[in-house]
């Protein structure tokens, strides 16, 4: 009777014993591409992030050169409005800073070309956050008007940010590369 009992506690221990030698090589199979599907995803929602963070700035700069171009053709009254403007874009461009940073963070091991346009855009983003820094400044100093040579740097602050915006479909093929 006790060989009986055996039987199926040796079946059970042989199948266990098989069911244990081929799921860790399955299991291990599967990590890697769970791994770049993940590491894709996390690029997808990096980029899509910065993305909107650069849209942003294009737009808030977009209307400071509205509002500088009108402000320069009136009397200005009162605080010199565009100062919020700036402080606005300023913001947007801290925010489209830390999103790109983040992008290239997430992108610099696994998508190289994603990194290195990344960085082409973290380059412009501080061009831009300099040349406007630069320019409130002049705006404070000047009583709230911007000297023709001013407005035309803003304008190729607008300029930069339409380009940046403009060549996001070509990071969304890059993030999904590999």
């Amino acid at each position: 009777m006790s060989s009986i009992r055996r039987k199926p506690v040796i079946a059970l221990l042989v199948a266990l014993a098989l069911l244990a030698a081929f799921e860790p090589r399955n299991a291990l199979a599967q990590s890697p591409r769970r791994s770049r599907g993940l590491s894709v995803l996390n690029q997808q929602n990096a980029l899509l992030q910065q993305q909107n963070a650069v849209l942003t700035v294009a737009q808030q700069t977009t209307t400071l050169v509205q509002s500088a171009a009108q402000q320069n053709n009136v009397a200005p009254q009162g605080p010199v409005p565009n100062l919020i403007g700036f402080q606005q874009q300023q913001s947007a461009l801290q925010v489209a800073l830390q999103q790109t940073n983040a992008l290239l963070q997430v992108s610099y091991r696994q998508n190289s070309a994603l990194a290195q346009t990344a960085l082409r855009q973290l380059n412009t983003l501080q061009t831009v956050q300099q040349q406007s820094i630069n320019l409130q400044g002049a705006l404070l100093s000047q009583n709230g008007r911007l000297t023709p040579l001013q407005l035309q740097t803003l304008s190729q602050e607008q300029n930069l940010m339409t380009q940046l915006v403009t060549s996001q479909p070509l990071l969304l093929r890059n993030a999904t590369r590999r």
